[in-house]
C-alpha cells in the first residue's frame, strides 16, 4: 500500500473519536460534524475575504468592512468548537420525542452547545448595527438595541440549560427582547432612512432588515423549539437547522452589507471622516464653533488725555474764528 492511500485512510473526521460525547444520549454524529466543519469554512472564508479587502482601502473608508468582518470571525470560532465536538453539556430531555436505544433514563440527556450561543452573543449584534448605520442613528440608540439583542441571546442560553418547562419562561422573554428590538429599528431607525429621502437606502434597508425580523420571530424560535426546547429533531437536524440560519443571518447579510454601504459612501449615509483623526467622527454633524471676535483695544490713559487735549485745542480755535 503507498503512503498516499495510508495517508487517505489515516484521515476524515475524527472530532467524534477524540472528543467523544461523553454523558449525552442524544449527540452529533460525524455527519453532524461535517456540516459545523462546513459552516466553519464559510465564515472563516468570507471574514479573510473582508479582512484581505480591508487592507486594501484607505483607514477611514474601512469602517464599514469592521462590521462585516466582527460576526464572521466569532461565529467562525463558535463553529470550530462546536465542529469539534467541544463547548456542549449534557442537560436531561423535558420530552421524550428523541430516543436511542442505548439510554438509561426517559427522557435521556440531550447534547446543549452553548458554544452556539456564545457565539451568538458575540455576532448577533453586529447585523442590527449595520441596519442602524443605514438610517444614522445615534449612537445612544445602536447601544440600546445591542443591549437588548444580548439579553435575548442569554435568555436562550439559559433557557437550552434548564431542564424544566421554567425554560418556556426564559424563551419566551428572550423572544419578547428580539421583538423590542424589531420594533425599535423599524421605528427610530426607519423613520430616520425615510428623512433622508433616498430610496436605494430605505429599499435596501427594508430588504436587509425584513430578512432579519423573519429569522429572530419566525426562524430562530421554532428552530428552538423542536430541538434544544422541545427535544423533537436529533442533534444532527438541529445543527443543520440552526446553522442555515446562522449563515443567513451572520454570514451572508453582514458580508453583502459591506459592498452595499462602501458603494452608497459614508457620507451619503451620514458620516463624516476627515483625513485627520481628530477631524473623524461617527455621530451627527455638527459646525465647528466659530471664534468670537476680539474686543477692542482699550486705549492708555496717556491717550485718553492726549485725545482730551486736541479736541480742547480745536474747540478754542473755533472759538476764535468765530469771534473774528
Amino acid at each position: 500500500m503507498s503512503t498516499f492511500e495510508t495517508l487517505i485512510k489515516r484521515g476524515g473526521n475524527e472530532a467524534i473519536k477524540l472528543n467523544p460525547p461523553t454523558g449525552a444520549d442524544f449527540h452529533i454524529t460525524s455527519r453532524g460534524s461535517d456540516w459545523f466543519w462546513t459552516c466553519f469554512c464559510c465564515y472563516l472564508l468570507f471574514g479573510l475575504i473582508l479582512t484581505a479587502l480591508m487592507f486594501r482601502k484607505p483607514v477611514n473608508d474601512r469602517f464599514f468592512y469592521y462590521t462585516g468582518i466582527a460576526p464572521n470571525i466569532f461565529m467562525c470560532v463558535a463553529y470550530f468548537t462546536m465542529a469539534s465536538n467541544l463547548g456542549w453539556i449534557a442537560v436531561k430531555a423535558k420530552y421524550n420525542h428523541v430516543q436511542t436505544s442505548t439510554q438509561k433514563e426517559h427522557p435521556g440527556y440531550r447534547q446543549i452547545f452553548y458554544a452556539r450561543y456564545v457565539g451568538w452573543f458575540l455576532a448577533m449584534p453586529w447585523p442590527i448595527i449595520q441596519v442602524c448605520l443605514l438610517g444614522h442613528t445615534p449612537v445612544w440608540q445602536i447601544a440600546f438595541n445591542v443591549c437588548i439583542t444580548e439579553f435575548f441571546t442569554v435568555c436562550w442560553l439559559i433557557a437550552g440549560c434548564v431542564h424544566s418547562t421554567y425554560k418556556w419562561g426564559y424563551y419566551t422573554i428572550g423572544l419578547g427582547a428580539a421583538i423590542v428590538v424589531c420594533i425599535s429599528v423599524m421605528t427610530t431607525t426607519y423613520n430616520l432612512v425615510k428623512q433622508k429621502g433616498d430610496n436605494n437606502i430605505r429599499i435596501v434597508f427594508l430588504t436587509i432588515f425584513s430578512i432579519i425580523m423573519f429569522m429572530w420571530i419566525i426562524a430562530y424560535p421554532t428552530c428552538f423549539g423542536i430541538t434544544d426546547g422541545g427535544n423533537v429533531l436529533q442533534p444532527d437536524s438541529a445543527g443543520i437547522f440552526f446553522g442555515i440560519i446562522d449563515l443567513i443571518v451572520m454570514c451572508f447579510i453582514p458580508t453583502l452589507f459591506v459592498p452595499i454601504a462602501s458603494n452608497f459612501g459614508a457620507e451619503r449615509l451620514g458620516y463624516h471622516f476627515g483625513d485627520d483623526a481628530s477631524e473623524s467622527h461617527v455621530g451627527p454633524f455638527t459646525p465647528r464653533p466659530v471664534a468670537s471676535p476680539k474686543p477692542a483695544a482699550t486705549p492708555k490713559l496717556g491717550e485718553k488725555k492726549d485725545k482730551k487735549k486736541s479736541k480742547k485745542s480745536k474747540k478754542s480755535k473755533k472759538s476764535k474764528k468765530s469771534e473774528e
